[in-house]
């Protein structure tokens, strides 16, 4: 209401629950064009945690200082691997940006807070590029629909049943040779 006044609107930030890049997309389109920041908390703490008790496994000296938890290493931590250059898909990139030498400084739930920011990143990217949207303030709400009546009431987002249901229903009720004719389906 207040841009279409013509009046300033501040930027927003959406926080709760949001730990993966589906839920990004869809809080920075549900804010468009407003909506400047999402805030995580749990999601991007895990990481740190997991890192910290891998981090008081490996390296046991450093236990008490990361806050590291564990005996030893989880059976699904296990699988990926007993070195922190195999556990962690971000290590290399880490050890690029600060060196050999200072890798050794740096910690795994660091390292591990890392590698989720650039699989966030990689999954935003896959799906603005699926959305052929190809810098964040393209996406808009048109690129998200509601899944229920009430949040269509509530947001003005259209129901999923209704987006382009007018166009599905020309090509259905159309004559189906004319549509294979100019398209090239059979």
């Amino acid at each position: 209401m207040l841009a279409a006044r013509g009046e300033k609107v501040v930027d927003i930030a959406f926080a709760g629950g949001l730990a993966r890049e589906d839920h990004i997309f869809k809080a920075l389109a549900l804010g468009a064009p407003f909506t400047k920041l999402i805030c995580m908390g749990r999601g991007a703490m895990i990481p740190g945690f997991v890192g910290s008790n891998i981090e008081g496994v490996l390296r046991p000296e450093r236990r008490k200082e990361v806050n590291g938890n564990w005996d030893d290493l989880a059976p699904s931590v296990k699988e990926i691997g007993s070195t922190p250059e195999e556990i962690f898909a971000g290590y290399y990139d880490v050890q690029k940006r600060v060196g050999e030498e200072e890798m050794k400084n740096i910690p795994f739930g660091a390292i591990a807070m890392w590698t989720l920011a650039d699989k966030l990143a990689a999954g935003l990217q896959q799906l603005m590029a699926g959305a052929r949207k190809f810098s964040l303030p393209e996406i808009s709400r048109n690129d998200v629909f509601s899944g229920n009546r009430e949040t269509e009431k509530e947001t003005k987002i259209p129901f999923i049943t209704d987006v382009m249901d007018e166009s599905a229903k020309r090509i259905l009720n159309s004559d189906y040779k004319v549509y294979a004719k100019k398209t090239g389906t059979r």
